[in-house]
């Protein structure tokens, strides 16, 4: 779990992040199109950077409105025991009729995890006052605990006030942070379970049932059986959590994934409707940023592919070379070097965010396969093959070409000439006659030793004599 978590912060963190501003002539998207003034796009499988990514505005100080209950939420998890029983106060009631609430009452008890649910879902302002006073003793005890979260996250833009996001000039966040947050939370399971879930029945532990239901419309449409052109229930989302006040506007944080890639979507300051407009026209400014939440992710999901030919991975990724010590028993070759000549019309479909890993970097070595045919295979003809298999196909095949061998040295002769001293020796010249035992003295005082080379014996030969002499040092004396 760490590890993912680690992942999925580095989504957002390294940031070697390919997006594009306004408009993208590459692709046709355009971002005025859309009715939210912040917009942040980013891919959550990358575990190294954040690749095909949308935004606007994304480091603009922004109000977070509901969405501060992410915050909320992931602290909870990491503070609390899901079973723990929470007492609800007073002041947790005591909010006036323009708040969303759970529809708690005084003096109840739940289990935690009931009242994240209530936190998310219906985004209760009631359970997040609740939770707050449980964990940090108080609503301003427990912001302490969120801005220590935010700074531990890297979230530098952001500044907590309270659980549940109500208008504070010094609660604020951007985009980005937004977007790190987010990522964070996701990597928590029970997190993920609770803001992709529609509906909900919870009890008190007083046995008063309440009935929660999410305020995502990507996940449970509300006004879709009143009329239909609004709904937006979108069967890829997974999450995670709106916003509305007057000053931050329409928010949505949301998640989608289809096949096995996951996109994180952040939209803040959306349009919100005049005060005088009111029914289902008022409703339309709130759908909005549902709609363009549906937008950028099917864009995404369309664009998420990429399709690379050798021609686009020679650079780096694949190699132009291929050496290898053969067995001495093929060949008298100490190495063998071969050229690879890749099959051009060979093609790989991958998504956008590892294509891009790939267009940068080498391909995995356990990805490929040699085979040598013949060592002994004439320089220029090929000898052998290689292929590249990704997620369990070959994509790239090629033939390997001799371009030359490198034979081992001739060795040099080790044997090096014995030497003995002449004064040691007994010239020929004075070796006694065969049957005589008479040796002529030596008439040198200090004869001046010099070197002479003895070589070495031919087992096949007879000595003769004279080396037996030597060897034995006279073999009388």
């Amino acid at each position: 779990m760490k590890h993912t978590v680690l992942c999925l912060l580095l989504v957002v963190l390294l940031l070697p992040f390919h997006g594009i501003a306004e408009t993208s002539e590459s692709t046709g998207f355009d971002l005025k199109s859309l009715a939210e003034d912040t917009v942040f796009l980013v891919n959550l499988e990358d575990p190294t950077q954040a690749i095909l990514g949308l935004e606007r505005n994304a480091d603009k100080k922004r109000y977070p409105a509901s969405t501060t209950k992410i915050m909320t939420c992931i602290l909870a998890l990491e503070e609390s025991d899901p079973d723990e029983i929470v007492t609800v106060s007073k002041r947790a009631c005591n909010l006036s009729d323009r708040n969303s609430k759970m529809g708690l009452e005084p003096g109840e008890h739940y289990k935690m995890i009931d009242l994240l649910y209530g936190l998310m879902l219906p985004s209760g302002n009631d359970a997040a006052i609740a939770i707050a006073e449980h964990i940090g003793g108080s609503v301003n005890g427990f912001a302490d605990l969120m801005n220590r979260k935010a700074e531990d996250l890297g979230m530098e833009h952001s500044h907590f006030m309270n659980p549940h996001g109500l208008h504070h000039s010094d609660h604020y966040t951007t985009a980005r942070d937004l977007a790190l947050l987010a990522a964070y939370a996701m990597g928590n399971d029970t997190f993920r379970e609770i803001v992709s879930t529609s509906q909900r029945t919870v009890r008190s532990e007083e046995g008063r049932k309440i009935v929660l239901r999410n305020s995502n419309r990507l996940l449970r449409d509300r006004t879709a059986e009143d009329y239909k052109p609004y709904s937006c229930l979108y069967e890829n989302a997974i999450g995670i959590k709106t916003g509305d006040t007057h000053l931050a506007g329409k928010c949505l944080v949301a998640a989608a994934k289809k096949n096995d890639t996951t996109y994180l979507l952040v939209l803040l300051k959306g349009e919100a409707a005049p005060d005088n407009v009111k029914g289902r026209k008022k409703d339309k400014y709130s759908a909005q940023r549902y709609f363009d939440a549906i937008k950028l992710f099917e864009y995404a999901f369309e664009h998420d592919t990429v399709s690379l030919t050798v021609d686009d991975l020679t650079e780096g990724s694949l190699p132009d070379t291929y050496a290898v010590s053969p067995d001495p028993k093929e060949t008298l070759a100490a190495e063998a070097l071969y050229r690879i000549e890749w099959d051009r019309s060979d093609e790989l479909t991958l998504p956008r965010w590892i294509a891009d890993t790939y267009l940068n970097d080498p391909l995995p070595e356990d990805s490929f396969a040699y085979s040598v045919d013949s060592y002994r295979a004439a320089v220029g003809t090929k000898a052998g093959a290689v292929s590249v298999t990704i997620n369990g196909s070959v994509a790239f095949r090629g033939d390997l070409i001799v371009e030359e061998y490198t034979y081992p040295p001739t060795p040099e002769s080790t044997e090096e000439p014995v030497y003995i001293p002449a004064d040691e020796t007994v010239p020929p010249s004075s070796l006694p006659s065969p049957g005589s035992t008479a040796l002529s003295p030596d008439t040198s005082a200090n004869p001046s030793p010099s070197w002479m080379p003895i070589p070495t014996a031919d087992p096949n030969k007879n000595e003769s004599w004279f080396f037996r002499l030597l060897r034995c040092g006279g073999c009388g004396s």
